[in-house]
């Protein structure tokens, strides 16, 4: 499969939503043939180069996404918002083009239903909430309740998309195409981020209250 490229500093999940705001002539273009043929292009985080201008190397895994939106601007630059759909491989690249363009393959992951895969997840859904929950509190927020897919490849997926790590985490996740894996790893994750957040949540209990009794 040939595939559009469009290397950037993030990592997209499948199933994930990402808005992009399209001002580089050659995005245009690209974003411009996705468009006039229905066609996906797809996002890899850059290893080596930048993100504007230049060229960017990027990792050999990534999502493909759709435009599921679209605003037109000024000067032909655009606001999209896109849908990540399926994992892939890059197996070559040709940068013949204004844009990068690859052949790739599309990546299946193993989504296991095994009892222990199912208590994981479980578990993950029940660390997230709490996740959440300490997240809103922390800038004095909250919600009822945290709604997210209960099948343990697409959780894992959105709950890897969502997390406050660093990209190169982030792509590791993503590289791993065993949901219970997967899985087990948000779950170490989610463990050492709720540990430092808890510190940070009674620390701006403690100023807000600080705050209200100075006003009165």
């Amino acid at each position: 499969m040939e595939l559009p490229l469009f290397p950037l500093s993030t990592v997209l999940f499948p199933g994930a939503s990402m808005p992009l705001h399209i001002f580089e002539e050659r995005y245009k273009e690209m974003i411009g043939f996705c468009l006039d043929h229905n066609y996906p292009f797809g996002v890899v985080l850059i290893r080596e180069g930048v993100e504007v201008g230049g060229t960017a190397q990027p990792f050999d895994v990534g999502t493909t996404a759709y435009v599921t939106t679209t605003q037109r601007l000024e000067d032909g630059r655009m606001n999209l918002m896109c849908q990540g759909g399926q994992r892939f491989r890059i197996l070559g690249t040709d940068g013949s083009r204004a844009y990068l363009v690859a052949e790739v393959e599309v990546l299946q992951t193993t989504a296991e239903d095994d009892p222990e895969t199912r208590d994981y997840a479980d578990t993950a859904a029940t660390l997230f909430a709490e996740y959440v929950r300490l997240y809103l509190a922390i800038s004095n927020q909250w919600a009822n309740s945290v709604e997210m897919p209960t099948e343990p490849d697409r959780l894992a997926d959105y709950i890897g998309f969502r997390l406050a790590v660093d990209l190169p985490t982030k792509q590791r996740l993503l590289e791993e195409l065993s949901a219970h894996n997967r899985l087990a790893q948000v779950i170490d994750l989610m463990g050492d981020l709720i540990s430092g957040m808890t510190p940070r949540l009674e620390a701006a209990r403690t100023a807000r209250w600080s705050g209200f009794t100075a006003r009165n």
